[in-house]
């Protein structure tokens, strides 16, 4: 269960620059740069500031300076480009204030990379603005018809809606699903009859679902996180087996290979990338639901234990939410668990925060907006299709909606794209929507 924010690129479609031409002149500028990730950001941020730069002399002399800089969001631009940039702006380095605001991106991206920063706080302006946060992701699963679903529902954040978009092209449940560069991948599942170990892609700016390279192991129940590029599927389980297997999806070479396994066995396990390292978080040995947790260093390409969580669960969510770890619900064995808790690398400590409005085992979870989403599930008698989301500042969750199907097993994640490139497709699958 991953989350994305929208990256750069994308972002910067929705920059007010005043002047369409000069944005879309940056924009065929870029287009010659071999560059796809944060270089033609840079690129297209320095060709931003250099427009940029004369209204903020013009503030400067009116004495405004701070109330513009109080609206842009710092400590979201790369650190290469705040540092070698922003921070080399003698107009800002003169303005107190404006230091203060560079002081807080500074301290944010070192709060990030997992340094110990007194005093350090959350703001509005370390969270990323409504049209650029992404969209949410909630791919197959099952209800209580027993087959699983292809379709796809997606979350309009400035609607406060959900609706359709295409569907994949084969039905997965305890399918492990990832967004990586502006892209969504579903991997492995079971489709009512086997256990898949195929791979599909969903393009935005196409709209449709193309079929990549297979794992070498078929199974259900999996994780996927992303470190640097490549994507990890992480465990899983089919009708005999518990796996400790871990793959590693190279999207350029579109080819898996092996990497080191876990120590444990982990069928429904959770995980998440977080600084320099995967987390494989719960899961089931083929025996019990498990407590454990571990970590693995590509570097090292070995996995290593962390602090343990306080509660055995498997078929919990995971995501990551201001440089910690959160595993949210899951089963207990068989006994589906509203209990949430938080790890933080820093401290190696694990804490509770406040539980789900309701137990949830299989439930799919994304950050969004500084906030974590919980969606459908289990709750032991039926299954879910409502959604409630997890604000860290009042330490509360709360109702937000519900999707169309009532599923659980399903795979989130945040695309980082925009809700008006996904077609809506209406109604969608023409499963029959059945909570029980």
């Amino acid at each position: 269960m991953a989350s994305e924010s929208v990256n750069a690129k994308q972002a910067r479609n929705h920059c007010t620059k005043g002047k369409r031409q000069q944005h879309q002149q940056i924009k065929n500028r870029s287009s010659i740069s071999d560059g796809d990730g944060e270089d033609s950001f840079i690129f297209e941020a320095n060709e931003a500031w250099k427009d940029f730069h004369g209204s903020l002399l013009r503030f400067y002399e009116n004495g405004e300076l701070c109330d513009v800089t109080l609206k842009v969001r710092l400590p979201l631009l790369p650190v290469d480009f705040l540092m070698g940039v922003v921070a080399k702006e003698q107009i800002v380095k003169q303005n107190l204030k404006c230091r203060d605001l560079l002081d807080e991106a500074r301290n944010y991206h070192l709060h990030l990379s997992s340094r110990a920063v007194p005093d350090f706080e959350y703001s509005i302006r370390t969270t990323p603005r409504k049209h650029t946060a992404g969209v949410l992701f909630c791919v197959g699963g099952r209800g209580g018809s027993g087959d699983p679903f292809r379709s796809i529902e997606c979350y309009s954040i400035n609607k406060n809606s959900w609706f359709f978009g295409p569907e994949m092209n084969s039905r997965r449940r305890h399918v492990g699903v990832i967004s990586v560069e502006g892209k969504v991948y579903a991997v492995g599942g079971h489709d009512g009859n086997e256990h898949l170990g195929s791979m599909e892609m969903f393009d935005p700016l196409t709209n449709k679902w193309m079929m990549k390279a297979s794992m070498n192991t078929k199974r259900r129940g999996i994780a996927l996180a992303s470190l640097g590029g490549p994507i990890y599927a992480i465990g899983g389980l089919d009708d005999n087996t518990c796996f400790n297997d871990v793959e590693r999806y190279d999207i350029e070479s579109d080819q898996w290979s092996t990497v080191a396994p876990m120590n444990t066995p982990r069928g429904g396990v959770g995980s998440v990338a977080l600084i320099n390292h995967v987390y494989a978080v719960g899961g089931n040995d083929g025996v019990a639901s498990l407590s454990s947790v571990e970590r693995y260093d590509p570097h090292l390409d070995k996995w290593i234990e962390v602090k343990e969580m306080g509660q055995r669960r498997a078929g919990n969510g995971v995501s990551e939410l201001h440089g910690c770890l959160y595993v949210v619900g899951g089963f207990d064995d068989n006994s589906p668990l509203s209990s949430v808790e938080r790890y933080d690398p820093r401290s190696n400590k694990w804490d509770y925060v406040a539980a789900l409005t309701t137990p949830r085992g299989g439930v799919g979870i994304a950050t969004v907006m500084g906030r974590i989403f919980a969606v459908g599930g289990h709750n032991g008698n039926a299954y879910l299709n409502t959604v409630e989301a997890f604000d860290p500042v009042l330490n509360r969750w709360e109702l937000v909606g519900s999707v169309s199907h009532c599923r659980a097993g399903a795979g989130v994640a945040v695309c980082a794209c925009l809700t008006s490139q996904i077609r809506d497709v209406g109604h969608g699958s023409n499963n029959v929507v059945d909570c029980m």
